[in-house]
């Protein structure tokens, strides 16, 4: 069965899918009102996490960066989201808990996680920096957003 995108799905994305295979949950973030195209079968759980990745979003749109793609898969693991700040291109892990038991958010991205995050980011940076910074190599970063009980925290250059 062929994936089915939504009209907000951008061309990059669609690029992505058919060179890479990445699973259709791929989407374009482009306003509050947008919502992403995922499977209506989720769990609870996994509905909480796509909260929490929408709040952040727009909590990171607010503070300046620009929206490149979100939920990026390949063989190594997902991004949660890819934005632009200014010429540095953002991977960001978004992590939502209830309590600050057990280290919180922050506390949940392993360096097992984060040796993953490296590798996805590694492979997509070639096309991402052909499609976004003119087929040069920006400056990168990994920044976590945590959300703890319904407080927000961005924490620039995480790991």
């Amino acid at each position: 069965m062929a994936p089915s995108y939504t009209t907000s799905t951008s061309i990059f994305e669609l690029a992505l899918a058919k060179q890479h295979k990445i699973s259709c949950k791929t989407t374009a973030y482009r306003s509050s009102s947008a919502k992403p195209f995922y499977d209506h079968k989720l769990s609870p759980k996994q509905k909480k996490g796509l909260q929490a990745e929408e709040l952040a979003i727009e909590y990171l749109l607010l503070q300046g960066l620009q929206f490149i793609s979100r939920n990026l898969s390949c063989r190594f693991g997902e991004i949660d989201c890819i934005m632009a700040d200014k010429s540095t291109l953002v991977f960001i892990e978004i992590k939502s808990r209830k309590n600050k038991q057990f280290g919180g958010a922050a506390g949940s991205i392993s360096a097992a996680k984060q040796r993953r995050l490296r590798a996805s980011a590694a492979f997509f940076l070639p096309l991402l920096s052909r499609q976004y910074f003119s087929g040069k190599t920006p400056l990168c970063r990994f920044d976590a957003v945590c959300i703890t009980n319904g407080q927000i925290e961005w924490i620039r250059h995480a790991f």
